[in-house]
């Protein structure tokens, strides 16, 4: 079960660290097509999610990893679904029933992560 939560847990840091990456270094009008939520959001704010990804990767992996606070580890993971809530919101005002699904998935996946994590502390 360990070896499945780090699978887990380096696949979605290493997705939410590079679109965190991507949002910061690219030009809005770029990264339009491939994330339209930029389009209805300030830039303050769409920094915000890219800090939110990057530091809720980071909080994915290293604490439990260095075992410096492994509570972060889980309370990380929380966070996230909580993005994930969000960006649920956002898909489904749109209309975007794709979106919607994804988004369950990945929260599913960090809801996993938590609640595993906070039994094995």
């Amino acid at each position: 079960m360990n070896i499945s939560l780090w699978i887990i847990q380096s696949i979605l840091a290493a997705m939410f660290c590079f679109s965190g990456i991507m949002i910061l270094t690219q030009p809005k009008e770029k990264l339009a097509a491939k994330m339209p939520f930029v389009n209805d959001y300030s830039d303050p704010m769409v920094k915000l999610v890219a800090f939110a990804h990057i530091f809720g990767a980071i909080g994915l992996i290293l604490p439990l990893l260095l075992n410096i606070m492994p509570i972060l580890t889980p309370i990380a993971a929380s966070g996230l679904i909580l993005v994930m809530l969000l960006a649920m919101g956002y898909n489904k005002k749109r209309g975007d029933k794709k979106g919607v699904i994804v988004d369950l998935v990945i929260l599913l996946l960090f809801l996993f992560i938590a609640v595993c994590r906070f039994k094995g502390l």
